[in-house]
């Protein structure tokens, strides 16, 4: 199923997740400036496991366009480079320094051994068409994940990155196009 976003879906996916941040906005209340055990990875913070999620969902982001890379040639190889780049850059962001314990994406472990002896390499525009098919799969959820966030800085950041998957979805689009 082919994902062709005109430039007016983009903005209308961008206002979505917008207004998403905006009620998690309402609900936060501000920090006294100590740390505390509900500070940003701490043991009682009431967006670990969300912020455990979004970090999950953007190293399988990054796997995929580092699989995408083996196919991809010239500059659409490194454009669709720079976008995956942003990627690891949400997973840090959402992600506080004291929390290293968080999962790597490590999603493909238990069904190793009966995998294929031979990989079917796909083409780029299977490639590109996947990474543009998680793009808007991942601007979708990160709308959701930003309304279910209570720090306001974690939902100003899945904005942020549900905005730029969908942006990425556009540009991959494009980059089919051609």
């Amino acid at each position: 199923m082919p994902i062709d976003l005109s430039r007016r879906d983009v903005l209308r996916l961008g206002l979505v997740v917008s207004a998403g941040a905006g009620l998690a906005a309402c609900t936060t209340s501000s920090s006294s400036g100590t740390p505390t055990q509900s500070d940003p990875g701490g043991p009682e913070d009431p967006d670990r496991a969300l912020r455990a999620e979004v970090a999950t969902d953007e190293a399988r982001l990054t796997a995929l366009y580092a699989a995408a890379a083996t196919v991809l040639t010239g500059t659409t190889a490194t454009r669709t480079a720079a976008l995956g780049e942003r990627h690891s850059a949400y997973r840090a962001a959402v992600e506080p320094a004291s929390a290293s314990t968080s999962p790597s994406g490590s999603g493909s472990g238990s069904g190793s051994p009966t995998a294929s002896p031979t990989p079917v390499r796909p083409t780029a525009a299977t490639a590109l068409k996947v990474l543009g098919a998680a793009e808007v799969a991942a601007a979708t959820a990160r709308a959701t994940q930003a309304a279910r966030a209570t720090d306001q800085e974690l939902a100003r950041v899945i904005v942020l990155a549900g905005t730029g998957a969908a942006a990425a979805a556009a540009v991959l689009a494009e980059a089919r196009a051609r």
